[in-house]
């Protein structure tokens, strides 16, 4: 659970060629492919304004201070860049109605958090209500059981297998990610040797 992130944390975050070690400007937000539940690329503010997008192909790294970015040139201008087809987490994905494929609506997505080691994952934060908000109840599971995206942007139907969505953010990481194993963790001292014969 260290590597997820909630996505409010890498917006703002500096984007630096590694080639060059130029500051090509900042994260503006995420572009997500809805239906694999996965990063594909950033949506960046550069030093003039202007918005360009770099795909996770061309992304280098995605550190703790810095997005790390192969090339200079792996900024593409937003119109140009076949990303630009996809939504965004923050401006397009923040409040859309959430559906079962057997027709329960879950609510609206309220927050995204993204695993920032790959695979770049995305864990999607659902709440009915603003009742929900208040007494802290959500539901949060993996944006890969997204089944459809709707062309106006204001809905997607999901996998309705509620066995596979958590009431905690830590749980879901668990389910995508597995258990948390600590370095420090004892070992059971179970030793396992192979002897081949020659």
């Amino acid at each position: 659970m260290s590597n997820v992130e909630n996505i409010q944390k890498l917006i703002g975050r500096p984007v630096v060629s590694v080639e060059t070690a130029n500051a090509l400007g900042d994260v503006d937000d995420l572009i997500v492919d809805p239906l694999a539940g996965e990063l594909a690329g950033f949506s960046v503010r550069r030093p003039d304004d202007s918005q360009a997008l770099a795909s996770i192909i061309d992304v280098h790294d995605i550190g703790p201070d810095a997005i790390m970015i192969e090339r200079d040139v792996s900024l593409v201008l937003a119109e140009a860049s076949p990303l630009n087809t996809l939504p965004k987490a923050k401006a397009n994905l923040l409040g859309v109605s959430v559906l079962t494929e057997h027709g329960q609506s879950m609510g609206e997505i309220s927050g995204l958090f993204l695993s920032a080691a790959a695979p770049f994952i995305f864990i999607y934060e659902v709440r009915s209500s603003i009742f929900d908000k208040l007494l802290g109840h959500a539901f949060y599971f993996a944006a890969s059981l997204g089944c459809a995206f709707s062309p106006d942007g204001t809905a997607l139907v999901v996998n309705g297998n509620t066995e596979q969505m958590d009431h905690s953010l830590a749980s879901a990481g668990r389910r995508l990610f597995g258990p948390y194993n600590s370095p420090l963790r004892k070992s059971s001292g179970l030793t396992i040797e192979v002897r081949t014969r020659t």
